[in-house]
């Protein structure tokens, strides 16, 4: 009894300590890590700054047709030949961008395999950076997917055994302490925008490490913290950090670190993009920074958005609210968690208080369902364990709780078992079912397989782009849950708006008008999204919406705010077109005339 009051205030003094540390993680209540920012040097504040033009002093012809952003191949005219000392290096013949796209076109219709198309479209990004993005605006949904590696595993062990250098920057756990000199040596000051991620949650694959450099597409910023990948430690071709991933305190001590050094460099509105991080660390940093800085997971939150997007539409084929649906999510990755938030964010939307709404979202996993009981739930899941008696498996879960939506998000192929599906048969008379795991053959089951157990009823979404198929005499085309539909039109509306900071509603305003692009006769066929043929009208629709959404709640700085979004929008596009290298020569000495015939002669011919 005497040993009682001590233990008390060990354990009181041990929750004391671990407060403190929790707290000098919070940049809201440290004050010296506010002092800190407050008083950092910044570099540049690229907000304002929209002339990206390399100054005329600087331009050099050698130096220009191998550098991708301002080589033009055979678009060089012949006066720019003969001015930048060119002349003799390319074959005479002059092409417009649309020839040479053409031309481009015709070498890719004689590639067999997806191998050879990938490869050339990341050759020609690397060569001729606008000749790259012109091919793909002139037929988006045929020449986007050739980027693509998230449906082959294949694709993303060939790329790593390919050259990396000069598409973006890695940062190594090494570099601690010196971040803000490792981003200072990226060759472009006007940067708006980082994609970053530390490869730990690739796809469904799992630990990739720097392999998972193709899956950033841009310029990007890539952090490399170690692999717990025993075959990639093992492997002699891997390039990236040959040591097993550090402690989270560690790393977390390297994010924060990053995080300063961008407002340093770039300013608060640069955005940072995450991806592919664990769900943890997601989750992690946006309660971190997200008040701090402009910071968007792809994964919690833009393909989340794009999932909303289809419950939105398959509610309005049934006419029903969205507080009707009862979510049941299999599994603990990043899409499953950020879609729980941003439907809890929905359903307050609608007028439903916390508590109704947790009662509309349950999870489960491979021991059952997550529930208070519980002693080994996951982390990242605690937010979502609901008062109740334990269930064992997800078919009694679904007879036990009747959901609607069925999301999985697991990394376990063929997880939705025909007993699952015809659990969700009955348990709804248009079940939506999610397989969302990539890529494709680690889907938790196929779209033959959802049609065939639901009897045809269901609507089907996948995490890969899948063919019709046909069902009963009829054709369906599963919808294509990915982040493409969103990201680019959310980076630009954030940009241009001048974000510093975006909360869950914006990705729910971005869900809605997306719901709203489908067409009518993409339902027919239970297609929930729009056809990707329309990307570049669906970006600027996400766009506009993001951009009146900062206005409308107070979040842009943009000032004076445009007239018409729209119109200010598509002025701020990137510019695939060729632009002139050499300027305009002139006289600046006044010229003196002899006769009346050398007068005639210098007004037609000079």
């Amino acid at each position: 009894m005497k040993r009682t009051p001590r233990r008390h205030a060990e354990r009181q003094a041990t929750a004391e300590q671990k407060q403190k540390e929790e707290n000098e993680l919070k940049c809201v209540s440290d004050f010296e890590r506010v002092r800190r920012i407050d008083t950092m040097p910044r570099r540049m504040d690229t907000f304002w700054r929209t002339d990206t033009r390399l100054s005329g002093s600087k331009v050099n012809g050698l130096w220009m047709l191998n550098h991708c952003s301002y080589n033009k191949g055979l678009a060089f005219t012949l006066n720019e030949r003969r001015v930048l000392s060119i002349h003799g290096l390319l074959p005479v013949v002059v092409r417009t961008v649309d020839d040479q796209v053409a031309a481009c076109s015709q070498i890719i219709r004689t590639f067999n395999s997806p191998m050879q198309r990938y490869m050339y479209m990341a050759f020609m990004g690397r060569k001729n950076r606008r000749l790259f993005y012109a091919l793909l605006l002139s037929n988006p949904e045929r020449y986007v997917p050739y980027t693509d590696v998230t449906g082959s595993a294949d694709l993303l062990k060939v790329h790593a055994m390919m050259s990396h250098g000069g598409q973006g920057i890695f940062i190594t756990i090494k570099d601690l302490g010196h971040i803000p000199q490792i981003l200072a040596n990226w060759p472009f000051r006007c940067v708006r925008c980082l994609l970053v991620s530390n490869g730990a949650s690739v796809l469904s694959l799992g630990d990739m490490g720097v392999d998972e450099m193709p899956m950033l597409f841009s310029n990007i910023h890539h952090n490399d913290v170690g692999t717990n990948n025993d075959q990639l430690l093992e492997d002699p071709a891997y390039t990236g950090l040959r040591e097993p991933r550090v402690s989270d305190a560690l790393y977390d001590k390297f994010f924060e670190e990053f995080t300063l050094a961008v407002i340093q460099q770039y300013g608060a509105h640069a955005l940072i993009l995450c991806k592919d991080f664990e769900a943890q660390k997601a989750k992690r940093q946006l309660e971190l920074y997200r008040d701090r800085q402009c910071i968007v997971d792809v994964d919690f939150q833009c393909l989340a958005a794009v999932a909303l997007a289809g419950v939105i539409v398959c509610d309005r084929l049934k006419r029903a609210f969205f507080s009707a649906n009862v979510f049941l999510f299999y599994g603990g990755d990043a899409i499953n968690i950020g879609l729980a938030r941003l439907c809890m964010a929905m359903l307050r939307r609608e007028g439903i208080n916390e508590m109704r709404a947790r009662q509309r979202i349950w999870f489960c996993d491979a021991d059952g369902l997550i529930v208070m009981a519980r002693q080994d739930i996951a982390e990242e899941l605690l937010e979502f364990a609901q008062r109740r008696e334990p269930i064992n498996s997800l078919v009694e879960a679904i007879m036990e709780l009747k959901p609607n939506v069925l999301v999985g998000g697991s990394s376990q192929p063929n997880s939705f078992t025909p007993d699952v599906l015809r659990a969700m048969e009955q348990s709804s008379s248009q079940p939506v079912i999610f397989a969302l795991s990539r890529p494709q053959e680690q889907a938790e089951c196929t779209a033959e397989a959802a049609f065939a157990y639901t009897k045809g009823h269901c609507i089907f979404i996948s995490g890969s782009k899948l063919p019709p198929l046909k069902y009963a005499n009829k054709w369906y085309q599963p919808g294509h849950c990915t982040s493409t539909y969103l990201v680019a039109g959310i980076s630009c509306g954030v940009m241009l708006a001048g974000f510093t900071t975006i909360p869950d509603e914006a990705f729910c305003v971005a869900a809605e008008r997306l719901a709203s692009l489908v067409w009518p006769c993409d339902l027919e066929q239970r297609n929930v999204y729009p056809p990707m043929r329309k990307m570049q009208c669906i970006s600027l629709q996400m766009a506009e919406a993001i951009f009146t959404y900062a206005f409308r709640r107070g979040l842009a700085t943009l000032w004076p705010q445009p007239e018409n979004p729209m119109e200010f929008i598509k002025a701020s596009l990137y510019d695939p077109q060729y632009r002139m290298n050499i300027v305009d020569v002139y006289c600046m000495q006044n010229r003196s005339i002899a006769t009346t015939e050398s007068h005639k002669y210098y007004k037609l011919n000079i």
